[in-house]
C-alpha cells in the first residue's frame, strides 16, 4: 500500500498500514482526509463477522477511528462489538526511519453477560520501523476487561513487504499475556493508487478452536483532501 522509495517515504505516506492488519502503525491519516475498512471473517466453524470502520483526520494530527461489528451464528445476525480511538505521532519519522504513536480508546461488548456497555479501555504504543523495503511494526499496550474484572497487557508484531508493485505481503501476531497468539498471513492488492485496495489473509491460533481459525476478506478506501 505504501510506495518503497525510501525510509521517510514509505513511513510519511498515509496511513496505508491498517488492512489487514490488526497491529495499529505508527502513522496517521495526513489532515483533512478520511479512509474506510471494511471486512468479513469466516471461521472454519461457520460463524462470521464483518466489520466496518471509517476514520477521520481533522486536523491537530490526530486521527480518529470508530468501529462496529456484526456476528452471524447459527443463523442469528447481532451487533457484536464497537470501538472508538484517537491515534497521534509522539515521533515522526523524519530522517530516522522510524517513529513512534499512541493509540487511546474503549471498546463495547453488546454480547457480554453484565457489562454491555463503552466499559473497556485501551492503550497501545505502536513503533514502525524501516528495513529496507519492509516495514516491521511493533505494539505494546494494557487493555481493561470489565467483564472479567481484570487488567491485561497486550503486544504484537507486524510486517509488510512489496512482492510486486501492486501487491504486499504481510504477517503478524498479536496476543495478551502469556495466552497463545494469534497469527496472520497473506496479501494486499492495489486497484486504484493511494485510494482503493482489496486484502485476503487467513488467521489462525495454535491450538485454538474452529472459531479462531479463519479467512478475512477486506477492502480499504482513502479519499482525496476534501474536507475543509
Amino acid at each position: 500500500m505504501r510506495h518503497w522509495a525510501g525510509l521517510a517515504l514509505a513511513l510519511a505516506a498515509p496511513a496505508f498500514a491498517a488492512r489487514p492488519l490488526t497491529n495499529e502503525d505508527a502513522s496517521v491519516l495526513e489532515d483533512k482526509r478520511c479512509q474506510v475498512e471494511a471486512w468479513v471473517d469466516r471461521a472454519r466453524d461457520s460463524s462470521s463477522q464483518a466489520w466496518l470502520v471509517p476514520a477521520c483526520n481533522f486536523g491537530a494530527g490526530i486521527e480518529w477511528q470508530a468501529g462496529a461489528a456484526r456476528s452471524r451464528e447459527g443463523g442469528a445476525s447481532r451487533f457484536s462489538e464497537a470501538y472508538a480511538q484517537g491515534k497521534a505521532l509522539l515521533r515522526p519519522v523524519e530522517d530516522a526511519g522510524w517513529s513512534v504513536g499512541l493509540v487511546a480508546g474503549i471498546t463495547r461488548r453488546p454480547l457480554n453477560e453484565r457489562h454491555r456497555g463503552w466499559h473497556n479501555p485501551y492503550v497501545t504504543v505502536p513503533v514502525s520501523i524501516a528495513l529496507g523495503n519492509a516495514l516491521v511494526h511493533v505494539n505494546g499496550g494494557w487493555s481493561r476487561d470489565r467483564e472479567a474484572d481484570r487488567g491485561v497487557t497486550t503486544w504484537g508484531i507486524a510486517a509488510e513487504a512489496p512482492l510486486l508493485p501492486q501487491i504486499t505481503v504481510v504477517a503478524e501476531a498479536w496476543g495478551q499475556n502469556s495466552e497463545r497468539p494469534y497469527l496472520r498471513a497473506g496479501g494486499r492488492m492495489i486497484l486504484v493508487k493511494d485510494s482503493l485496495d482489496i486484502d485476503l489473509t487467513v488467521v489462525t491460533r495454535p491450538g485454538g478452536t474452529r472459531a479462531e481459525r479463519y479467512v478475512s476478506l477486506g477492502v480499504f478506501w482513502q479519499s482525496g483532501r476534501f474536507l475543509p
